[in-house]
């Protein structure tokens, strides 16, 4: 019985642990309403997409529509619609596939941003059984970036929070056509 009693004290604490996600600390000034409008990826999970945009579209219920816009090897659009839904936490958005039903958000972490020039962020799934940081983003309103600026946004996200250098890679966007965003 004293084994189970401890067994069941171990599971509790460590299913606990599996469900949080690291939370960076609040930005100064957080207003999660700043990040409506295009930003650049200027670095991401390592794809063979170039061109890559997020549009973040306030919607009259206060959440937003985000796109995501890239061109593909072949010259052609690839698209990602998703609900990205507000939190009481300004520093986080938790996003919901429109292409797919998934009961599991993937919520979006803004680690450091001015949201005039820059934005650092992660994404992260909580389920039942794990949680996962799944890529780290530098986003700008430009399609350039100060390399000062950018190996601080990645040591933060590297270093700091723990995102694998794996997920977090420059994305070119150099030559691009830029896609307008779907009304």
């Amino acid at each position: 019985m004293k084994m189970f009693a401890t067994l069941f004290v171990v599971f509790a604490i460590a299913s606990s642990a599996l469900g949080e996600c690291p939370v960076p600390p609040t930005v100064p000034g957080a207003d999660i309403g700043k990040i409506a409008g295009r930003w650049y990826e200027i670095a991401g999970p390592t794809r063979n997409f170039t061109c890559m945009t997020w549009d973040y579209t306030p919607r009259e219920d206060g959440n937003f529509n985000s796109t995501t816009l890239s061109t593909l090897p072949d010259g052609s659009k690839d698209a990602e619609y998703m609900l990205a839904e507000r939190a009481d936490d300004q520093n986080l958005l938790n996003l919901y596939a429109m292409s797919h039903r998934t009961p599991y958000p993937i919520t979006f972490y803004i680690a450091d941003t001015d949201y005039d020039n820059y934005l650092a962020a992660y994404t992260c799934v909580v389920v039942p059984w794990r949680s996962d940081i799944l890529s780290g983003l530098i986003l700008s309103r430009t399609n350039t970036m100060d390399a000062e600026k950018y190996a601080e946004l990645t040591d933060l996200l590297v270093n700091k929070i723990g995102v694998s250098s794996d997920v977090v890679g420059p994305i070119t966007q150099k030559d691009c056509k830029y896609w307008p965003v779907p009304q």
